[in-house]
């Protein structure tokens, strides 16, 4: 079986054989965050490419994202003394991973459903796809803008699991600090292997392929987070050119988030979730 696509053309895996299993990745540290890890399972799990798999890596105390252990969802309990940082913890999923290629996705994000099959046809041998356009959702102020970067951006990155010598494309375990996407591009892409997939408004799904939320317990800084959208004067606005159709489409996303909010043709309001 093969499925045609624009990257590498038919989606074989690297044996020949099928579609290449695709494992997404997804980290959890907190029990206050379980129910958006909840979420953006639930999110994830729509995907139309036809072979993926769910890694979960929990280092929360006491809660699990999942009830049942299924074949393509499984959960891995881990101490967090041992697993101290988000780059040890993806560490950890990549190795758990059975996928060709990996994708990691937040517990505050949300994907379209046609995400994994418009990133997988762009793949090439040995780089790895970004997008260059992501929907951020500030919670907290009733905001929404697309951020962009036409290089890429390195929190919707889809990469191979191994390089070309067979050792795997690892995260920093040490960093302690926000970046952890951008210094793994940096260091294991870079530039010149680095596919930026362009998603603007122009272009179906447009820029809803990844909606990323910014909240209360978020680890980044709102400046980091939203760049120059940051400032106080984009609260309660829409800060960004967004189609009507993306609009919905967030706005569905995030009542089944449990994060309650409404857009308005005049901009984006009502009540902030946590």
């Amino acid at each position: 079986m093969s499925m045609m696509g624009p990257g590498e053309g038919p989606f074989t895996s690297n044996d020949g054989v099928g579609i290449p299993l695709v494992t997404g990745i997804l980290v959890v540290a907190e029990d206050e965050r379980i129910n958006l890890a909840r979420s953006a399972v639930t999110s994830f799990l729509r995907q139309t490419y036809p072979n993926f798999e769910t890694v979960i890596i929990n280092a929360a105390p006491t809660k699990a994202v999942l009830n049942d252990a299924w074949d393509s969802l499984r959960e891995y309990k881990v101490d967090p003394v041992q697993y101290p940082t988000i780059g040890a913890l993806r560490n950890k999923a990549i190795e758990e991973a059975r996928g060709e290629w990996i994708l990691p996705f937040d517990d505050d994000d949300h994907n379209h459903l046609h995400r994994l099959f418009i990133q997988m046809a762009a793949r090439r041998e040995g780089c790895c796809v970004a997008l260059s356009d992501q929907v951020r959702v500030d919670i907290d102020r009733n905001m929404l803008c697309v951020f962009s970067n036409p290089k890429g951006l390195a929190s919707t990155v889809l990469f191979p699991r191994t390089k070309a010598d067979g050792s795997l494309n690892l995260y920093d375990p040490d960093m302690l600090e926000a970046g952890e996407d951008d210094e793994f591009l940096e260091r294991n892409f870079g530039e010149s292997k680095t596919i930026a997939l362009p998603t603007s408004g122009e272009w179906f799904p447009g820029p809803c392929t990844s909606i990323a939320y910014y909240h209360t317990r978020n680890k980044s800084s709102r400046e980091r987070f939203f760049g120059r959208y940051a400032a106080p004067s984009y609260e309660n606005r829409v800060a960004s050119d967004i189609p009507e159709d993306h609009m919905e489409y967030i706005r569905n996303a995030m009542e089944r988030a449990g994060l309650s909010a409404s857009v308005k043709a005049s901009g984006f309001s009502g009540p902030a979730g946590s």
